[in-house]
């Protein structure tokens, strides 16, 4: 079973989407529990979501009961606090993009923005709340593709970076050092033409859209050459720097 925060939310089993639980103040319920810093009581998720509700506590009880049914997974709504369990076999995105990852593949599985498209427009608490952590998980998952990539292209990868640089610089093009990685990617592989084609594209993003010029380390990146590895593979030349660490 896997719970997609990222982009339209869904609940899948085996790949598949099953019957979501009714109700965008139920997905906003869902989120906000899954990402809570510690276990609100029953009378705060009332408050936050249910407050227009007449009977605040019995609509969050209806919520509660609807993700149960969806997700089904025994017990993973308990209590008051309402604390969240679930083991194996249950996968969220959030914490599988977001936390220290031995294995950078989920970033290119999932993506999109936060409970995209979702709106509670009864409550601007909890609007407040989702806006910030859109910002929050935006920049961290930001973070994790440039620093997947700078890792493989620190190894000779550029084949492999090339898709986390990708996908950096669509979730934020005016992030500079997400179209160096880009660039950089492009020109081990050998591709100078589409390398100076992804500077072209950064400078004029960055003047129209910020009034800036991009800085000389950009262009300098569509130099990089590749170089044949003792095994064959293709292996590149060029020291990441800090300004790639998460």
């Amino acid at each position: 079973m896997t719970i997609r925060l990222l982009g339209p939310p869904a609940i899948e089993r085996d790949g598949l989407p099953v019957r979501p639980p009714r109700g965008r103040k139920t997905w906003a319920l869902l989120g906000y529990l899954l990402l809570a810093e510690r276990p609100p009581s029953r009378r705060r998720l009332a408050s936050l979501l249910f407050g227009d509700a007449e009977d605040p506590l019995g609509a969050l009880r209806w919520s509660l009961a609807e993700l149960r049914r969806a997700i089904g997974v025994p017990g993973l709504l308990t209590g008051d606090p309402v604390t969240v369990r679930y083991g194996a076999e249950l996968n969220v995105d959030i914490p599988l993009l977001t936390g220290e990852l031995a294995d950078p593949a989920p970033l290119l599985e999932f993506g999109g923005e936060l409970l995209e498209g979702l709106h509670v427009t009864s409550s601007p608490e909890f609007e407040s709340w989702l806006l910030v952590e859109r910002r929050r998980v935006s920049a961290t998952v930001e973070a994790r593709l440039r620093q997947a990539a700078a890792t493989l292209l620190a190894e000779g990868r550029a084949r492999e970076a090339l898709a986390y640089a990708g996908r950096a610089v669509a979730g934020n093009p005016l992030e500079e050092a997400n179209h160096e990685l880009l660039v950089r990617s492009l020109a081990g592989m050998g591709d100078r033409a589409g390398a100076l084609r992804q500077v072209a594209i950064c400078q004029d993003t960055l003047r129209r859209e910020l009034g800036v010029e991009a800085s000389t380390a950009l262009r300098a990146a569509a130099a990089v050459a590749p170089r044949r590895g003792a095994r064959g593979g293709m292996r590149v030349r060029w020291r990441i720097t800090r300004r790639f660490s998460a």
